[in-house]
């Protein structure tokens, strides 16, 4: 029994190629005043350490955002995709883009918002913003 009315697509965002794969969400900070958020993704080193840094995402038009267990996320999966090693994806046709609007009751329709989804091995982040994220790596 099919319970979801919309097929969403995960197809791989090309502001992301090139970027280091496999990494795991160390950091997440939303600075409301400004409205951004900043989502920061690395590597553990060992077990006693915190993960090192690769690079940081910041997300500066934003207009909500959700972090879910990894786990929980695996309906997004496509196979036909062909870069499942992506983390930053496109979500098109996004349910919880439909949510939003169906709470704001359409107030930001006239607005280019995207469904940005952050995939890790721990955790899921849904983005929606209306423009794409800046991409800062870390320097070694």
């Amino acid at each position: 029994m099919e319970v979801n009315a919309i097929r969403q697509v995960a197809v791989p965002w090309a502001g992301a190629r090139g970027l280091t794969t496999g990494l795991m969400l160390t950091e997440l900070h939303q600075d409301v005043w400004s409205g951004s958020l900043e989502l920061c993704m690395g590597i553990p080193t060992d077990i006693d350490t915190p993960p090192r840094i690769i690079y940081r995402l910041s997300f500066g038009h934003l207009f909500g955002y959700r972090v879910l267990e990894g786990a929980d996320v695996l309906d997004f999966i496509n196979d036909d995709a062909g870069d499942i090693d992506c983390q930053i994806q496109l979500i098109t046709p996004s349910r919880f883009l439909t949510w939003f609007h169906q709470e704001t009751q359409g107030s930001h329709l006239e607005e280019d918002i995207q469904h940005y989804r952050i995939s890790s091995w721990d955790f899921c982040v849904d983005v929606l913003a209306a423009q794409p994220p800046d991409i800062n790596l870390k320097q070694e």
